[in-house]
């Protein structure tokens, strides 16, 4: 089954998804404290992985559905719903902003510089760019609010990485992540979208 009626349900169910881990992280790392970060510490690894995992899955179906674009009432609910999602996606990058000094406080699994953690939210926000570029592909009525999204969400990505190691350091080696990052959890490359 692979008719437009199909691929909608699918794309929504990966938008709730996406909602749900993202919430879960936040949860981890709003609970962390200098007492039980040696547990949360390794529940918000864990989650990101996790998260990471579930939304690179949720392109590889995507990638497989029917391309016929949604008509603009589909198009408007998988864009609410991708809102509501890049919120909670804010939330849990703006979270481990704040718990940064607990999060690689001595006692934590991610000491001494929370590295893993900015080299995962760093898949996490790429593989997310690459997620919008599918669902961009369904809803051409709606891009400019898929668009606004996205730069959202890479703010909130960019307050957190601000605080964590980043995986690579210079341009042509942040290439090399990404290519690293979509060849490991092969991610089919988007088509091209026209506004």
């Amino acid at each position: 089954m692979s008719n437009p009626q199909h691929a909608a349900v699918v794309i929504l169910e990966s938008v709730l998804s996406l909602a749900l881990h993202s919430a879960d992280v936040r949860n981890h790392t709003r609970d962390a404290t200098l007492e039980n970060v040696s547990s949360q510490g390794l529940a918000v690894k864990n989650g990101l992985s996790s998260a990471v995992l579930s939304l690179s899955g949720w392109v590889n179906a995507i990638s497989q559905l029917d391309k016929t674009p949604f008509d603009d009432n589909v198009a408007a609910r998988v864009v609410d719903g991708y809102a509501a999602a890049v919120t909670v996606y804010s939330d849990l990058m703006k979270a481990l902003a704040e718990k940064h000094d607990i999060l690689v406080s001595p006692t934590s699994p991610l000491a001494p510089d929370g590295a893993v953690i900015g080299q995962e939210i760093a898949a996490y926000q790429f593989v997310l760019a690459v997620y919008q570029q599918w669902l961009a592909g369904f809803v051409p009525t709606r891009l400019d609010e898929l668009e606004a999204q996205g730069k959202l969400a890479f703010a909130a990505y960019e307050l957190a990485a601000a605080r964590y190691p980043a995986p690579q350091s210079s341009g042509a080696s942040v290439q090399s992540f990404k290519a690293v990052v979509s060849d490991k959890l092969e991610l089919p490359k988007a088509p091209a979208t026209q506004k």
